[in-house]
Order: structure tokens, then C-alpha cells, then sequence
């Protein structure tokens, strides 16, 4: 046999194994490749603040981790879930000072308009008072704007 044909017929072997290469399914692989998909859809919810398809998508990669032994994405999802929990709580608590907060506007307003200042104060601090331990009122533009009338009362009670 001369050296061509040695070096086609090596060749020709070369392809016949690559045309017969047939991927071997791995269950593991499948399993770690759809849990870092499911990870990441839950993440972008998360980031979106579509926090019912966040917990949905981290429920489902619990069931993948436990189905395949695989305990560190468990733990994973465990701190991701606490996360979502922590916006919910923290969603729900806005919106329930967003509606006391204007309840106490109006009560403070009526109180002004009575000039009576130091009872009007008296109800904003303890409304900061109750809700101080459950968020950070600060970052809640109703309250924000009731500080801000409330410095602007106070000052205008002690001018007069």
C-alpha cells in the first residue's frame, strides 16, 4: 500500500468515528444543567421582583437537587428563598405603611388645621415608633413627606 492511500484510509477512518459519535446521556450533567437554567430564571425574577415565578423556579430546582443527591444546591436554594422571603415581607410591609402613612396624613392634617402641633407631632412619633423595627421608614416617600411637613409645622409653631 503506498503512503496516500495509508494516509486516506486513516482518514476515512477518522470520519466514520466522528459521523458514528453518538453523545452518551449523562443524568448528572442533564440534572446540573437544568438546575443552573431553573437557578437562573429564579434569579431574574427575583431581579424583576416577580417573586411568585422566583419561588416557583427555586422550588423546582429543590426537587431536581434532591431527586439527584446534589445537597450544595439545596443549601443554595435555602438562601435564595430566604432572600425572596425577605422582599416579600418587606413589599408587604411598604404597602401596609403606605396605607397607615396616609391614614396619619390625614389625622395630622386635621390636627394642624386645629393648631394643635404637639398632638400632630405626638402621632407621627408613634407611628415612627411602631413601625421602626419592621423597615427602614426613610426609604418610604410618604413618610419621607410627612417628616418634612412636620419640620415645616414645627418650625412655623414655634415662630408663632
Amino acid at each position: 500500500m503506498k503512503k496516500k492511500d495509508k494516509k486516506q484510509k486513516v482518514k476515512k477512518g477518522k470520519l466514520d468515528q466522528e459521523d458514528s459519535y453518538v453523545p452518551i446521556k449523562n443524568p448528572q450533567i442533564e440534572a446540573l444543567s437544568k438546575i443552573v437554567e431553573l437557578s437562573d430564571l429564579a434569579e431574574g425574577s427575583l431581579m424583576k421582583g416577580v417573586y411568585d415565578d422566583a419561588i416557583s423556579y427555586s422550588e423546582q430546582v429543590i426537587r431536581l437537587a434532591i431527586e439527584n443527591g446534589m445537597d450544595h444546591h439545596i443549601k443554595k436554594q435555602e438562601e435564595f428563598m430566604k432572600i425572596v422571603a425577605e422582599k416579600v415581607q418587606k413589599n408587604f410591609f411598604v404597602s401596609k405603611i403606605n396605607e397607615a402613612a396616609s391614614k396619619i396624613e390625614k389625622i395630622y392634617d386635621v390636627l394642624i388645621k386645629a393648631e394643635n402641633f404637639n398632638q400632630a407631632h405626638e402621632v407621627l412619633e408613634a407611628f415612627k415608633i411602631h413601625y421602626k423595627d419592621k423597615i427602614n421608614l426613610d426609604s418610604i416617600k410618604i413618610f419621607q413627606d410627612l417628616i418634612k411637613k412636620d419640620l415645616k409645622e414645627g418650625i412655623k409653631f414655634k415662630i408663632g
